[in-house]
């Protein structure tokens, strides 16, 4: 039998049982509590404990535990995406009624961007998307847009990490993606025509927030031989700053 099972299962199933000692009544835990609760030794409390200290996910008080910020972190995230998509889905849906192509949403992740929902359009395309997928930022036009409202770090972080050429058209030296990136500033939109997948072009807009970044992105996306971006792009930039306000990121003065 391994350890880990002579422990009460993997490490990383002891973990989740120590954290799931704490609860609305027991908020701040003792060593002796939290091995009790979670029905593990106190040595292995002791040293997962340390352990989750030390990313942030416990905060040691004295000789009792309680749960981290880390944690909220986490937690404020899922809820914000969750409302984002909420907000979202029906000016995504106004978007697919008007153009019938695919519409994404994306966040930022990394220096990816994470698609976090989708319609798909009801004409045959190869826009092999799901939600889940994550597509580098300087190769796509949902990336490009939140990176054109990025902060430095994240910019550099880019570059630092190499612009792959994925196709002849893919933007693969930082001096033209920087330039790229400064015409989005401009228009609020950014585009990707066949630099991620040949035959694939599309528009995207960001989501402005208050202070001016951008975390999350709109996007029309269809066949280059049918798909039409600057008739498509007022459209998309309308539905990014509604939804930019609707957040409450976008000031109602901004243009």
């Amino acid at each position: 039998m391994r350890s880990g099972e002579r422990n009460g299962g993997s490490v990383l199933e002891r973990a989740f049982r120590l954290l799931n000692a704490f609860g609305p009544q027991n908020s701040n835990l003792s060593l002796a509590e939290l091995s009790r609760r979670s029905e593990l030794p106190k040595t292995t409390v002791f040293r997962l404990a340390a352990q989750l200290v030390e990313v942030g996910a416990l905060e040691r008080s004295g000789d009792t535990y309680r749960l981290g910020l880390w944690l909220f972190e986490i937690g404020s995230s899922v809820t914000r995406q969750r409302r984002l998509r909420e907000a979202a889905l029906p000016l995504m849906q106004d978007l697919y009624e008007a153009t019938h192509e695919t519409v994404h949403l994306g966040v930022l992740n990394g220096i990816d961007v994470l698609y976090i929902e989708k319609i798909a359009g009801r004409r045959v395309s190869s826009v092999a998307t799901r939600v889940g997928t994550k597509k580098p930022l300087y190769c796509t036009a949902l990336g490009k847009a939140i990176l054109s409202l990025s902060p430095p770090a994240v910019v550099n972080a880019v570059l630092e990490a190499g612009l792959a050429q994925r196709v002849p058209r893919t933007i693969s030296t930082p001096e033209a993606l920087l330039r790229e990136l400064k015409t989005v500033r401009k228009t609020g939109l950014a585009h990707d025509r066949e630099e991620y997948a040949i035959g694939i072009t599309c528009v995207a807009s960001p989501l402005i927030e208050k202070d001016g970044t951008a975390y999350a992105a709109l996007s029309v996306t269809g066949p280059t031989q049918r798909f039409d971006p600057e008739r498509v792009g007022p459209a998309v930039r309308t539905a990014a700053l509604t939804l930019s306000r609707m957040l409450d990121g976008l000031p109602w003065g901004h243009e």
